[in-house]
């Protein structure tokens, strides 16, 4: 992986997506306005700075111009989402993905040129999805050439085998980001299983997506 990526909120999804990238090895860049949350991931990404994002004297020293990705994994505070979004246009960079949990906002942000727009609530599928339960993953997010953010649902009507037992990451190469479950946000632990309805965040390779879905299905 040659690319390098900015993370502009550093919630639960914000977090995880900073372990992720960094264990693939790319650049990681962490942006919260929290110091606490800052330091949470100082010792894992290749630099973390706690700035407020709608400044843009702020954005401008962290040069995200010069960033192959930057993402907004800020999941409310709508303003603050649009204004740091004009400003990293103006300032340009090269591509946006956003957080957003509602069409409206969505389409807002893809108005204002946010390429790809993520929503790690998302548990709606196709009816047909719904009658054949068989193609669970519910959006598909690509963020490098061969790394992507999927939302898969677990159709199970028992909850699954823990993580560990499963072994996750080390059989599907797979990090499970978030567990949706409701709306909770979960930051999965070994000892955590997938309950019936919850909306698995995961990141991976597209095949090693599809590898879960048939397990998890």
């Amino acid at each position: 992986m040659n690319k390098d990526f900015a993370i502009i909120g550093l919630g639960a999804f914000g977090q995880q997506l900073c372990h992720a990238l960094s264990d693939q090895g790319a650049e990681v860049i962490a942006i919260d306005i929290d110091e606490e949350r800052v330091n949470d991931v100082a010792g894992y990404v290749t630099f973390a700075y706690c700035c407020d994002c709608t400044k843009r004297s702020a954005l401008e020293q962290l040069r995200l111009n010069e960033v192959d990705h930057v993402i907004l994994a800020i999941g409310d505070h709508l303003e603050s989402v649009i204004l740091t979004i004009i400003l990293l246009k103006d300032l340009g960079v090269k591509k946006i993905t956003a957080r957003a949990e509602d069409e409206g906002v969505k389409r807002v942000l893809e108005h204002l040129g946010v390429e790809e727009v993520i929503d790690t609530r998302e548990l709606a599928v196709s009816s047909l999805g719904y009658r054949l339960l068989s193609r669970s993953i519910t959006q598909y997010v690509e963020l490098t050439g061969e790394h992507s953010v999927a939302t898969v649902l677990y159709a199970g009507k028992e909850p699954s085998a823990t993580l560990s037992e499963m072994n996750v990451r080390g059989k599907f190469g797979l990090n499970v980001l978030l567990i949706r479950r409701g709306k909770k946000d979960i930051i999965p632990s070994k000892d955590d299983r997938f309950e019936p309805g919850d909306s698995v965040v995961v990141f991976g390779t597209k095949n090693a997506i599809r590898r879960l879905d048939r397990k998890i299905k």
